[in-house]
C-alpha cells in the first residue's frame, strides 16, 4: 500500500487551479465578485491568488462555529471571531461578533464546522521535498523495479538538458548488497547503470541518510577503490574494494552537493519548485514550519518569495553548518548564509539558528547510542563531531543563534545535554534565552528525560515513528525490543518533566499530514488501527489536548513566535483552519481522515478544498439568523 507521503499532486487547492474558479463566478453571482472583500471569494473570483491575500485592512466576521482556541491557559471552545487586516481583534460567540458588522462586512457562516489554530510542523524538510518533486519520485513501499526503470526513461525523455538524474525514496540500502526490498534488487550501482548510464545519478535512501548512486557519479566525484572515507561518511565498498554505488551520511554529500550546484536560479526554485511545496502543505491545515536544514541558494528563494508576498507559510530555518558540507564551495556558501543571517530574514521568514547533524539512524548502526548495539562493542560513528558541536555551540550562542542538533540515538542526545549543562555555567550565556535544542527526541535514556527541562533544551518529536512500524521492526534488529519500548519517543515523561516540546514530521522521511501524527502519538498505534502492540502506550502516550498544542502553541513558541501564532487570541495573526471534523468528538481512531476545508495565514485565504463545492448552497442561516439575506462568500455563505 502507498504511503502517499510526498504526492504533492493529489493538492486539491482550488486557488491554485484557475479552471474551478467559474464555479465560484456562478454560485456568488455579481455581488460577491464585484465586493470581493472576502479573500477567497476575491480568489476564486475575480483575482489572482496573489492578489487575493492581500485583505488590506478589511474587517471580516466568522460566525456559527465551533472554534478551538488553543491558548496555553484558555483551552475553551468559542462561536465566532474577527479579523481585522492579519489578526485577530475579537473572539467570542456569533451574537458578540455580529455586532461588530456594518453595512459593508463580509460576514462567514462557518456552519458549524470546526476552526482551530493554524497548524505549526516544526521539523521538516521543503528544499529537499522541492527537489524530489522537481525530478524522479518513488515510493518506497510500492515503487517495483519495472516502474523505477520507466520512471527513469520518461525523466530523460523529457528533460535531456538536465545534466543530473536525480530522485528519492528508496527503501533500505544494504551494506552487504542484499537486496532492496521494493525492487528485489541488490543495493548497488548496477541496477541503475541498467537504466542509465552516460550521465551521473543519485537517489537518496528514505531516511535522507544514505544514497544510491551509478557508476558515471562516482566517475564525476574522482570517488575509486583508493578513495578514502570522508570524515563523517562511509562508502560502501565490495570484498575487491570497489565502491558498490551505496553511499552513507556525508559520503553522500560528496555526491550530492555536485548535484546541487546545478539547481536553477533562486526566482526558479520559488516560481517552480517551493510554490507547489508550500500550496500542498496549506492542504493540510499547515501555516507554519520549520526548515531546519536550509540552504544558502534556498534562504535567497524564501527571501525573493517574502519580497512578492508569495509565502503561503511562515517559514523558520536552521542553516546547515559548515562542517556538514563536502564540497569548498557548499561550505563557502553556508558559511555566507550563516554570518548573513540577517539578510535572509523577512516579515514571513526568519533564519534563527545553525544545524549540526550529530549522528545517523536509528537502523543500520549509525546512531550514536549509550549502550552498544546488541551483540556487539559498538556505539556507532559520529557524523558531526563532538568537538565541532561544542565549539559551534559557543560560537553560536555569542551570535544569539540557536543551535539545533540531529541526534537518533540516545548517545548523542545525552552528549547535547552535557555540552549545555556546561555552556550555561558561561557567564553571559544566552542558552535560556535561546533553548538549544535536540531534533527529532527519537532516542533519550530515561537517565536523561529530567535533565532535558533542567537545562532548558527544547525538546522537538520526529519523525512520526512512534507506533510500530517498518522503520521501527528494523532498528529492533539492532537495539533491541527492550529500547524500543523504553527509550523510543518518551514523549509523557518529557512533557510532564515540564521541558518545552514541539512536534514535526520530517517530511519527506514520513507523510507531512498532521492528521496522522495527532492520532498516532496518542494511540502509539497506526492509524486506524484500535488493537494489536503499541509502542508503551502506557508510558508514553498523550491526550489529544496536548499534542494538539505541541503542534500550535508549542511550535509558535519553539519558533520564538508564541506571542504572533499558535493559538486564536486576539492581537495575534490570524492563522487558522477549519475542518470537515471536530477532531475532538470523533474517535481518536478517526483523527487521520480530518480534510482541511480552508486555510487562512494572516487573514488571507491560502487554501480552498474542492470539497466546498458540495457545502456551498444560497439558503439562508439557521435559527435566530434565519431572516439574514444571504449570498456567496468563502467557504460558507455571506450575510449582507
Amino acid at each position: 500500500m502507498t504511503r502517499k507521503k510526498f504526492y504533492v499532486e493529489l493538492n486539491d487547492n482550488v486557488l491554485d487551479n484557475p479552471s474551478r474558479r467559474g464555479f465560484f463566478k456562478k454560485a456568488g453571482g455579481a455581488a460577491a465578485l464585484t465586493m470581493a472583500v472576502s479573500p477567497i471569494a476575491q480568489a476564486v473570483g475575480n483575482a489572482t491568488p496573489g492578489d487575493a491575500r492581500n485583505v488590506k485592512g478589511k474587517l471580516v466576521l466568522y460566525v456559527n462555529g465551533k472554534v478551538y482556541q488553543g491558548d496555553k491557559f484558555n483551552q475553551n471552545w468559542a462561536e465566532a471571531f474577527a479579523v481585522k487586516g492579519d489578526k485577530f481583534v475579537q473572539i467570542g460567540t456569533t451574537e458578540e461578533i455580529l455586532k461588530l458588522r456594518q453595512k459593508d462586512t463580509p460576514v462567514v457562516d462557518l456552519r458549524g464546522h470546526t476552526v482551530v489554530p493554524g497548524l505549526i510542523d516544526d521539523h521538516m524538510h521543503p528544499e529537499m521535498c522541492a527537489e524530489q518533486h522537481s525530478n524522479v519520485i518513488i515510493d518506497e513501499t510500492s515503487t517495483t523495479y519495472e516502474q523505477f526503470k520507466e520512471i527513469v526513461a520518461k525523466e530523460l525523455r523529457e528533460h535531456p538538458e538536465r545534466e543530473w538524474v536525480f530522485g528519492a525514496n528508496l527503501d533500505y540500502l544494504w551494506d552487504d548488497g542484499s537486496n532492496i526490498k521494493m525492487f528485489g534488487q541488490p543495493s548497488h550501482k548496477s541496477i541503475i547503470d541498467a537504466v542509465v548510464s552516460d550521465k551521473p545519478a543519485f537517489f537518496w535512501e528514505a531516511s535522507g541518510h544514505a544514497a544510491l548512486v551509478n557508476s558515471k557519479a562516482l566517475e564525476v566525484c574522482g570517488i575509486t577503490k583508493d578513495s578514502p572515507d570522508p570524515v563523517g561518511g562511509h562508502y560502501v565498498k565490495d570484498e575487491n574494494g570497489e565502491p558498490t554505488g551505496v553511499l552513507r551520511e556525508l559520503a553522500a554529500h560528496v555526491v550530492w552537493e555536485k548535484f546541487l550546484l546545478t539547481l536553477p536560479k533562486p526566482e526558479v526554485l520559488a516560481n517552480e519548485q517551493l510554490k507547489p511545496i508550500f500550496s500542498y502543505l496549506n492542504s493540510h491545515g499547515l501555516t507554519s514550519v520549520t526548515e531546519p536544514w536550509s540552504r544558502e541558494m534556498y534562504g535567497q528563494a524564501y527571501k525573493y518569495m517574502d519580497n512578492n508576498n508569495d509565502l503561503t507559510v511562515r517559514l523558520t530555518t536552521y542553516a546547515t553548518d559548515m562542517v556538514d558540507f563536502a564540497t569548498p564551495e557548499m561550505q563557502d556558501l553556508a558559511k555566507q548564509y550563516i554570518y548573513n543571517h540577517k539578510d535572509y530574514t523577512g516579515n514571513m521568514v526568519q533564519m534563527v539558528g545553525v544545524k549540526y547533524i550529530l549522528d545517523g539512524a536509528a537502523a543500520g548502526q549509525t546512531a550514536i547510542v549509550v549502550e552498544p548495539y546488541e551483540g556487539t562493542n559498538y556505539h556507532g560513528p559520529w557524523r558531526n563531531t563532538p568537538e565541532d558541536y561544542r565549539a559551534g555551540l559557543h560560537r553560536y550562542d555569542e551570535m544569539g543563534l540557536v543551535v539545533h542538533a540531529h541526534c537518533a540515538g540516545d548517545g548523542a542526545a545525552r552528549m547535547v545535554i552535557d555540552a549545555v549543562e556546561e555552556l550555561r555555567k558561561k557567564p553571559g550565556n544566552n542558552a535560556d534565552k535561546l533553548q538549544h535544542r535536540i531534533a527529532h527526541t527519537a532516542m533519550i535514556h530515561p537517565d536523561d528525560i529530567h535533565r532535558i527541562a533542567e537545562n532548558n533544551i527544547w525538546a522537538e518529536f520526529s519523525p512520526v515513528f512512534w507506533y510500530d512500524m517498518p522503520a521501527t521492526q528494523i532498528a529492533a534488529l539492532d537495539l533491541g525490543e527492550h529500547r524500543i519500548q523504553n527509550y523510543f519517543f518518551p514523549v509523557k515523561p518529557i512533557v510532564d518533566s515540564g521541558a518545552s516540546v514541539s512536534i514535526g514530521t520530517d517530511w519527506a522521511v514520513t507523510p507531512a499530514n498532521p492528521w496522522v501524527a495527532l492520532e498516532t502519538i496518542v494511540t502509539r498505534r497506526g492509524p486506524g488501527l484500535t488493537e494489536g502492540p503499541t509502542l508503551n502506550a502506557e508510558k508514553h502516550a498523550i491526550p489529544l489536548e496536548t499534542a494538539f498544542w505541541m503542534y500550535t502553541q508549542g511550535g509558535a513558541d519553539s519558533q520564538k513566535l508564541g506571542d504572533k501564532i499558535g493559538s486564536i487570541s486576539e492581537g495575534k495573526f490570524a492563522d487558522f483552519a477549519v475542518l470537515d471534523q471536530n477532531i475532538f468528538d470523533v474517535a481518536i481512531t478517526e483523527v487521520h481522515k480530518t480534510k482541511v476545508l480552508s486555510t487562512v495565514v494572516g487573514g488571507q485565504d491560502v487554501y480552498l478544498s474542492s470539497k466546498v463545492e458540495n457545502l456551498i448552497d444560497m439558503k439562508e442561516l439557521e435559527g435566530k439568523y434565519a431572516n439574514q439575506k444571504m449570498t456567496f462568500a468563502t467557504n460558507g455563505r455571506h450575510i449582507c
